[in-house]
């Protein structure tokens, strides 16, 4: 199959992003951080902020100490907590609504990604006074938005410092982009006391979600020295830390330690884009309202396997990063290392390897929904046909078709 067309959009999508380079927001980190960031928007004279998270996170009072410290800063704070995984159009209308009740006069993100892309979408919507739907693709807004603030308290989407806000059709079973340099925070505060009383099972999927976006921008045709960098200490720390994490999650070190590299993983993302993981996984996830996450993780080493005889060196140097060696520490043996690495990462944090909600009937609408997105958008090291989309959905379906190898590769 052919795929020159594609290959020169990816490099003319590429073009832009170089000439129209993503502000990065300012940075608050380590622990306390959050109410640095709070005095920050009372500094540049908020006196009402619109307040985006979820019910759990409130439920857990993870959002607390940010209401406290607007409260003693003299800011009014209007929750809006009607946030689920995986924004939907209505939820975003609803937030545009309380916005204009509320006349904030900034909007303040607490919580992981779902939270963060609601409120780009939110700031987004409000400023052109249409549905996100109509904002679906590139630099799209155009209008002046509220000033944002964002307060990650998972380490993994990196959404704060992204220009890309994901939102759910679930009518269509679809999930579109809004992209946009409008939608990066003015700041962010990566304080890991607001991320200890997260379940295991959470931290799993959203640090298995930082390593795919820092693998898969590392393995962008796309990649500077720079994204490359970024992806490469990312990918380290994240192998190194995220099984500490899911152990204790009281480990402030490593839970700081991960917030900062997902936030470098969607510095370099942002950059260099993703690939076929994230392509799947949105079919996936708007199909089933699984977690992205979740979903990111499971597909991402079937996804690998097919890179292998493409990406031999990167996939071998992402190995030498995390301190891998094959037993005759060659290129290949050392990329299928890596793998492996993957594989063992994902069951040392309960990852599953397969998903059984994925029904055979549908892998041929999946397949489709994944390449039209991919092709034309990502820059991957190697295309995939149909026939070869159709084998990874299978497989993590939990099933092998037929020209598809029957066990996973190892070292």
């Amino acid at each position: 199959m052919n795929h020159s067309i594609a290959r020169l959009r990816v490099r003319a999508l590429g073009m832009a992003t170089r000439l129209l380079p993503a502000p990065t927001p300012f940075m608050f980190t380590g622990p306390g951080s959050s109410t640095e960031l709070v005095q920050m928007i009372a500094d540049r004279g908020a006196r009402s902020v619109l307040v985006v998270t979820d019910a759990v996170l409130l439920g857990l009072k993870i959002v607390d100490p940010v209401l406290v410290a607007l409260e003693e800063a003299g800011i009014k704070a209007h929750v809006f907590s009607d946030v689920e995984p995986d924004p939907t159009i209505d939820v975003v209308m609803d937030g545009v609504a309380r916005l204009r009740e509320s006349r904030a006069d900034a909007v303040l993100a607490v919580g992981g990604g779902s939270p963060i892309d609601a409120a780009k979408a939110i700031i987004a919507c409000g400023a052109k006074g249409c549905s996100p739907d109509a904002l679906d693709g590139y630099f799209k807004v155009r209008n002046a938005v509220a000033p944002f603030f964002a307060i990650p308290t998972t380490a993994g989407t990196g959404s704060e410092v992204t220009v890309v806000s994901v939102i759910s059709d679930p009518a269509a079973k679809r999930k579109f982009a809004i992209v946009d340099n409008k939608l990066v925070p003015v700041a962010i505060a990566l304080d890991p006391n607001l991320m200890v009383g997260l379940p295991p099972g959470v931290t799993a999927a959203t640090g298995m979600d930082a390593l795919t976006h820092a693998i898969e921008s590392y393995l962008s045709t796309l990649g500077t020295p720079a994204t490359r960098a970024m992806s490469l200490a990312a990918t380290r720390v994240i192998v190194r830390d995220l099984p500490r994490v899911y152990e204790d999650g009281r480990d402030i070190a490593a839970r700081q330690s991960l917030a900062v590299a997902s936030c470098l993983a969607g510095l370099a993302f942002t950059k260099a884009s993703v690939g076929y993981v994230h392509a799947i996984s949105h079919q996936i996830g708007a199909f089933y309202h699984l977690p992205h996450g979740l979903v990111n993780a499971v597909v991402l080493p079937y996804v690998l396997d097919f890179y292998l005889d493409a990406a031999t060196r990167p996939l071998a140097e992402l190995g030498r990063a995390c301190g891998l060696v094959g037993t005759d520490d060659n290129e290949r043996t050392r990329a299928r290392a890596f793998i492996a690495e993957i594989r063992r990462l994902n069951t040392l944090v309960g990852i599953p390897t397969t998903l059984d909600r994925v029904a055979v009937t549908d892998i041929p609408e999946l397949v489709r929904r994944a390449l039209a997105e991919a092709h034309g958008t990502y820059p991957v090291p190697k295309y995939m046909s149909n026939a070869d989309c159709d084998g990874v959905v299978s497989l993590v379906a939990g099933r092998h078709p037929v020209g598809i190898r029957e066990k996973p590769l190892h070292p």
